[in-house]
């Protein structure tokens, strides 16, 4: 009987402690939206004003410090209709993924689901999103850092991005942008970054 209950004791002890490392070995799963986080901060901006200017694409260039995936592109416009967001290589200005947001709530951030696309740490890559939907530019945000209301602090890092500069092109059809610029945060196309701890 005492050697039944100690093989029970013993089995229970052992199965236990097995659940248990199996689950703090896990690695944990990390999810940023760090253009949200950038507005919601007010570090490095913190100051949103509406913009009607004509055509554009316009995004940043940023790179990950860690590998992991984007699933999820977004965007904070300050008018409804459907804007295009759209992921670049740097490098190669090739488009990696891109989605048609339909926004229907001007003031928070809005996503689509995409399928998990790779990101990989240290490599340039850019966010855009274009104004115009059905041939007409429509109102967007731009953010800066008071008092002067100009040039933002290029890079910055959020979270486990780091943006390098704004970028922009003149264009009613979605194009890499091409023109780099510091004075503001545009758009604003966000990203949901996953990553493993």
């Amino acid at each position: 009987m005492k050697k039944t209950l100690y093989a029970a004791v013993l089995f229970l002890t052992i199965g236990i402690a097995a659940t248990s490392c199996t689950k703090e070995d896990k690695p944990k799963t990390k999810t940023e939206t760090p253009a949200k986080t950038t507005l919601i901060n007010k570090v490095t901006v913190d100051t949103g004003k509406i913009f009607n200017t004509g055509s554009w694409e316009f995004g940043q260039k940023f790179y990950a410090s860690k590998n992991g995936n984007l699933t999820k592109l977004g965007c904070k416009m300050a008018s409804k209709g459907n804007f295009r967001v759209s992921l670049w290589n740097f490098a190669t200005t090739n488009l990696i993924v891109a989605t048609t947001i339909n926004v229907t709530d001007t003031l928070n951030f809005v996503y689509n689901n995409i399928a998990a696309t790779p990101i990989t740490a240290n490599t340039r890559y850019v966010i855009s999103i274009n104004n115009t939907d059905g041939g007409i530019n429509k109102p967007y945000y731009k953010y800066y850092k008071k008092p002067g209301l100009g040039d933002i602090a290029y890079p910055f890092s959020t979270g486990s991005i780091t943006y390098e500069s704004g970028l922009y092109s003149s264009s009613t059809l979605s194009v890499f942008p091409t023109s780099a610029g510091t004075d503001g945060f545009w758009g604003i196309p966000d990203m949901q970054f996953e990553y493993e701890e």
